[in-house]
């Protein structure tokens, strides 16, 4: 009778069967293994709460029928991830099962599983090798044993184990997903390309999957591949702008500036309220040296984002050296009052007044970020530039020592000190420091006119010939300062055009 009604079941005649079960418990009441295939119709039919009932029945009638353990603890695996009641009931009538039938490979696979959502992750591997040869061999035991593995810190079993779960004909991208976590705690970014890839040569990867890939290719190193493959994934999901800024990252990696800026133009298209996309863009121009485009990337940052630290003072730094250097102090205020004690934020301050030639306030700021290592040897320089200004000239001397004493081999800090050793009529000093100067950097523009003004002063055979140099140089700046300038027009291929 048992035999025939369990046929129906399998068959989808579940109402014959309920009739059959019907009758049968006439003859044979409180039995348990019919009270238990009638959990099973109800389960198919989608009532889970009277299966449950039933379940329970069958084993308060017959409390060693092992299948109605297993049926009652599969209902509860359901919830068990996230719901700590279910998974401990769960575990309980899994070892229930055990203790009846110790080889029953469900009841140690579930085990497993549950002892890893607990990051029991030896139990967990403990569990999996009770199972039998052909248990083990079964795509879920293998993705449980790659994370299990990978998460004790086990280098060689989980390449071993990764490479059974990408060898398995049957590995899909949701087993590959199951043990990326744990991989990618351990750092294994070569075995989640391995079995991503594996995934995608039975099926399409998702456009989650083919993210995943390419961002393990870049971890890699493999930089090309790691682009087409995000290709790939933007390709599938043209709305995620995540893609596009991996994209523009990949990109900057290969020294791609253009194409950076191409992907993260598309993104804030995409993502217009994202103020992230266009701080990022405004960094990249300024490695560009697109001043122009940078200071209006960051503005749109700082618009967006107004209580940030990072923006503000991108936005100051940049504005400090535009035409009106006053308009990067309310940017820097901002960011002294967010992050008052840093002192990189003092010396920003005190350098801007300076260019917006207020003396008297540059060397407030200047003196308290003279105060901090970080910064005093910067502090001091300009200390010694407001000094000059200000007709102080030892006083800039004593300064510019300061900072030189801290951070020797300063070839602006060399190119200030000539100049005033030059209008000083100490050219034997000013030698010294503009020939220092340009032998660290030979396109020193302060160094360079220095010299010129030397050899003009003192009648030097060398005057004509620096004087050619240095309109070379002067040429150079200008050129450099109008490239900054620019503006650069993005189209939706990624590549931009001046």
């Amino acid at each position: 009778m048992v035999l025939s009604i369990q046929q129906q079941i399998e068959t989808g005649n579940l109402d014959q069967a309920r009739r059959m079960i019907g009758d049968a418990e006439k003859k044979y009441p409180a039995n348990g293994g019919l009270e238990n295939l009638l959990g099973v119709i109800e389960i198919q039919q989608g009532h889970e709460e009277a299966a449950r009932q039933d379940f329970s029945a069958a084993i308060r009638h017959d409390p060693r029928l092992a299948g109605a353990y297993l049926n009652l603890s599969r209902m509860d695996m359901q919830t068990a991830a996230t719901d700590a009641a279910a998974r401990a009931e769960a575990r309980h009538l899994s070892e229930q099962v055990i203790q009846l039938e110790p080889a029953n490979d469900e009841a140690h696979y579930q085990l497993a599983t549950i002892f890893a959502w607990e990051k029991s992750y030896q139990r967990s591997n403990d569990q999996l090798a009770k199972l039998s040869a052909q248990a083990r061999g079964e795509i879920g035991a293998e993705a449980l044993r790659c994370a299990d593995e990978a998460a004790l810190g086990h280098r060689d079993a989980t390449t071993q184990a990764a490479g059974a779960l990408a060898g398995n004909a049957d590995l899909t991208e949701q087993d590959a997903d199951s043990c990326l976590p744990q991989l990618r705690a351990a750092r294994r970014a070569d075995l989640i390309e391995e079995i991503f890839a594996a995934a995608a040569n039975g099926k399409a990867l998702s456009a989650a999957g083919l993210r995943i890939l390419g961002l393990a290719q870049e971890a890699e190193g493999k930089l090309k591949d790691a682009r087409a493959t995000l290709e790939n994934a933007f390709a599938a999901d043209s709305k995620a702008a995540v893609v596009l800024q991996d994209l523009a990252r990949v990109a900057e990696a290969e020294n791609d500036h253009k194409g950076a800026l191409g992907y993260l133009a598309h993104a804030r298209e995409l993502a217009p309220t994202d103020a992230g996309l266009a701080y990022k863009f405004g960094v990249i121009c300024l490695k560009m040296d697109l001043y122009g485009e940078a200071r209006k990337a960051l503005e749109e940052a700082v618009k967006l984002a107004p209580e940030n630290a990072q923006y503000n003072y991108e936005l100051g730094i940049v504005a400090s050296f535009g035409n009106d250097a006053a308009e990067a102090l309310p940017y820097l205020e901002k960011y002294h009052s967010l992050k008052p004690q840093d002192s990189v934020g003092v010396l920003a301050l005190g350098t801007t007044y300076f260019r917006a030639k207020d003396y008297e306030n540059a060397a407030k700021w200047l003196k308290q970020a003279a105060v901090s290592r970080a910064t005093a040897a910067d502090a001091d320089f300009y200390l010694g530039r407001v000094a000059r200004q200000e007709g102080r000239t030892d006083e800039a001397i004593g300064d510019l020592k300061e900072s030189l004493a801290m951070h020797p081999g300063q070839a602006d800090v060399l190119a200030e000190l000539g100049q005033i050793y030059v209008g000083k009529g100490d050219y034997a000093r000013a030698a010294l420091a503009l020939a220092g100067a340009v032998q660290l950097e030979p396109d020193n523009y302060a160094a360079n006119f220095g010299l010129l003004q030397m050899y003009a002063r003192t009648n030097d055979a060398r005057e004509q010939a620096q004087s050619k140099r240095f309109d070379e140089i002067k040429d150079e700046r200008e050129k450099h300062d109008r490239e900054m300038m620019r503006v650069i027009e993005f189209r939706r291929d990624g590549e931009g055009s001046p």
